[in-house]
């Protein structure tokens, strides 16, 4: 959880991947990224939940 938005984090079948996915205002995002460390997976994402919820994207 972060800012209040829920999201999912699991490992990608190829190696250094991630997939993500998480809700804002009713619109579902999701995709892969690229970090060989679950904690810079994790930092990626919540920088692209800070960034959706800056531009109104929701």
């Amino acid at each position: 959880m972060h800012r209040g938005i829920h999201y999912s984090l699991r490992p990608n079948a190829a190696p250094g991947y991630w997939q993500y996915a998480y809700a804002i205002g009713g619109r579902v995002r999701s995709g892969r990224v690229q970090a060989r460390l679950w904690l810079l997976a994790v930092r990626r994402v919540q920088m692209r939940i800070d960034r959706d919820m800056r531009s109104g994207s929701f």
